[in-house]
């Protein structure tokens, strides 16, 4: 079944075919071709769901908006898309007026968690449509595009990653031999926006016959007891989320014992942090390493290389995020391209059948990263003599700071693990000594607490001594992050580079 706790909905698969059909005979009428772009901008609810559904049954191009996207972000989406029609929430159709200005007249479907097009969603389930003819002309075709992502956008526009057929099947073949049918019936929740990796999550989970939970947000109050209530298997969070649920005073009031795999990608997570999530939830974590243009599964540290490493207290296990996944080739690079033993640092390179098929109507941008059949990711990684890969950092997050190489990644690891510090942030901020001075901000996890800052950087000299510790240490409370819950360094950046008048 789909349930959806906020909207009290529940639907058989049947009742979401049935629905799926309707909608997609909604789509012909309007005039919805094979590889027109339908975009959906909505939160999570089954009806979402349906309108996903449909748009695959015509043959359409499906683009996932975030409904916690900025409305600047996603009309650049839809613009870049050239997208033919929209299926938008009505609260965000009224919010957002200039949506009818990006899409063509009457192309424009308002629905709720409730209904669809003004006619109660229910009507669509019990009514089913032979819609049949829509699909036929990319069955089979490997290369057809399924999908637009958007990419992270952290370091600048978002751009569109193009998915075909290839992209998913691989995807779901690499997800389901990492994570097999557990002996118990399958439940996904989805909490995180659908429009990402929660939602592409979810896909695997339906082929096994799950119950899909719906809600939209993190709630801790609800998501802890919904675990234990509908003995919830899967679950997928961002790092910062489960930082949320770890901190929750309730958090120890239920059981857990139904969860097979909490997936946490998008952010690497300290292993102080992860010790104390698999003490909470059991030896369940799993972590995957990939982005939108190599999605979701390059790599993966299984729930027992998590129990292994704790076991042998093995932290720098911890803080990789696994072996190559199976059918997905990866190396690490110098920037010259020449390939790079195990222990050295590197970009990260891929290839195989994961990877998008390119950027949309972007040739310049794909061909940016391409390199004799590898993928470029702008990750920098090592891989130890097991196999295992950790991510150094972001290739455009480099900090030179007197002159050497500073990654970000390895300071906020360690501050991650400090008792007071509840999230934090590493960047070069300009200095006329230095040229970028490591900086971190921080959120404390007591805001009213008042650590002693200076010996926060000395517990950061002892560890990694004088020249990556930061040199200073500001308080935040709130660091900006994107929807997805990345920390958009980019906006960390502006506020000490705009007064510099320079950007390096």
């Amino acid at each position: 079944r789909f349930i959806d706790l906020g909207n009290k909905v529940s639907f058989s698969y049947q009742d979401v075919v049935n629905a799926s059909n309707r909608i997609a005979a909604l789509l012909l009428d309007k005039g919805i071709k094979p590889k027109d772009v339908v975009a959906t901008y909505a939160p999570n609810s089954v009806a979402a769901y349906c309108c996903i559904f449909a748009i695959s049954r015509v043959g359409a191009v499906w683009l996932p908006l975030n409904a916690r996207n900025t409305p600047e972000s996603n009309l650049k989406l839809l613009k870049k898309s050239v997208t033919s029609l929209l299926f938008v929430d009505e609260t965000i159709a009224a919010g957002v007026p200039e949506l009818e200005s990006h899409i063509p007249e009457g192309r424009c479907i308002v629905f709720t968690g409730q209904s669809i097009d003004g006619e109660a969603l229910q009507s669509f389930a019990f009514e089913p449509v032979d819609c049949s003819e829509g699909d036929s002309e990319q069955a089979g075709d490997e290369q057809a595009t399924i999908s637009l992502l958007s990419t992270g956008g952290t370091t600048g526009d978002s751009k569109l990653a193009e998915w075909s057929s290839l992209t998913w099947q691989t995807m779901a073949s690499i997800q389901m031999s990492l994570m097999p049918q557990p002996d118990i019936p399958v439940c996904y929740l989805v909490s995180s926006p659908m429009s990402h990796a929660a939602g592409v999550a979810s896909f695997v989970p339906m082929l096994q016959g799950a119950t899909i939970l719906v809600m939209d947000g993190l709630m801790p109050e609800v998501l802890l007891p919904a675990i234990q209530a509908y003995k919830v298997t899967h679950l997928f969070l961002p790092p910062t989320a489960i930082y949320m649920l770890l901190n929750h005073k309730d958090v120890m009031s239920f059981d857990y014992s139904s969860l097979r795999y909490f997936w946490y990608a998008a952010a690497p997570m300290s292993a102080d942090k992860l010790q104390e999530a698999i003490q909470v939830f059991g030896p369940v974590m799993i972590q995957t390493y990939g982005q939108a243009e190599a999605p979701m599964v390059c790599t993966c540290l299984s729930t027992q290389d998590h129990v292994e490493a704790l076991k042998e207290e093995n932290s720098a296990r911890l803080r990789s995020c696994g072996k190559i996944a199976p059918d997905v080739e990866l190396a690490i690079v110098d920037a010259d391209g020449n390939f790079l033993p195990s222990g050295q640092e590197g970009e990260i390179v891929v290839k195989g059948g994961l990877l998008m098929s390119r950027y949309y109507n972007d040739p310049a941008e794909t061909a940016a990263i391409r390199m004799d059949g590898w993928q470029q990711t702008g990750d920098i990684g090592v891989l130890d003599h097991q196999g295992f890969l950790s991510i150094v950092d972001r290739k455009r997050d480099m900090i030179i700071s007197g002159g050497f190489n500073v990654y970000p990644g390895e300071i906020e690891q360690l501050l991650w693990g400090h008792p007071l510090i509840q999230d934090c942030a590493v960047i070069g901020v300009p200095d006329a000594k230095w040229g970028e001075q490591v900086t971190a901000i921080i959120e404390l996890k007591d805001k009213q607490a008042k650590p002693d800052l200076q010996e926060v950087i000395a517990y950061c000299k002892k560890s990694l001594g004088s020249i990556k510790a930061p040199k200073e240490i500001l308080i935040w409370d709130e660091l900006p992050r994107s929807p997805v819950g990345k920390v958009l360094k980019k906006e960390l950046r502006k506020v000490f580079w705009d007064k510099a008048g320079r950007k390096i």
